[in-house]
């Protein structure tokens, strides 16, 4: 006898067939995949890529940026003021036709002023012709002629204290004349100066 033969009949094998829940799951899953496919989809616009904020700048672009920010600055403003008495040298009325000796000499000084507040160049030009007039009491002469002076203004740019810096250049020639020398300095109507009160800081003589 069989062995096995009271075990219960095997049942057939069906073919499996899918749940109504696993199959709704998968329509649903198809639906959904479906309506994503067939429909286009708007993907969120991605923003341009800016260039890296971390890119260093050549020696060269750094060059070009400080000679703009320079021209930018020198436009909006002039720091430089520049004047003189011309091109010729000047005498005063009188003293040139009163000079009683042929023997001239020629005298040069230079000075630089700081000043604060304002420029009072007129001022200034007396203060470094009285020089040259002490040169010339040094040599036996009381009187200047062939006189011409230059003064330039700097400032106050890159001076944290808002000062101004004046060089003035003055030469003329010393002599002897018997019209007594006006001690005041040639071409005063040609002064750049900048207006307000004047101090002067300091002095430098050349």
């Amino acid at each position: 006898m069989p062995l096995f033969r009271n075990a219960s009949p095997e049942t057939p094998k069906t073919s499996p067939t899918s749940s109504p829940s696993k199959r709704a799951s998968r329509i649903l899953f198809r639906s959904q995949s479906g309506s994503e496919s067939g429909s286009p989809s708007k993907a969120p616009a991605r923003a341009p890529q800016s260039p890296s904020k971390h890119k260093p700048l050549g020696i060269a672009n750094v060059a070009n940026i400080f000679i703009r920010m320079r021209r930018a600055s020198d436009q909006a403003k002039p720091w430089h003021i520049e004047s003189s008495s011309g091109e010729e040298p000047q005498s005063h009325p009188g003293v040139l036709e009163a000079v009683t000796s042929p023997a001239r000499e020629p005298l040069r000084h230079t000075d630089i002023f700081i000043c604060d507040g304002a420029v009072n160049v007129v001022q200034l030009l007396r203060a470094t012709r009285n020089a040259l007039m002490d040169a010339a009491g040094d040599i036996g002469a009381n009187a200047l002629v062939d006189e011409k002076w230059n003064c330039t203004i700097c400032g106050p740019k890159h001076r944290p204290n808002g000062t101004f810096k004046v060089e003035i250049s003055y030469t003329a020639s010393a002599t002897r004349s018997d019209r007594a020398d006006p001690r005041r300095p040639v071409a005063l109507d040609k002064v750049k100066g900048v207006p307000g009160l004047m101090t002067i800081v300091k002095r430098i003589a050349d």
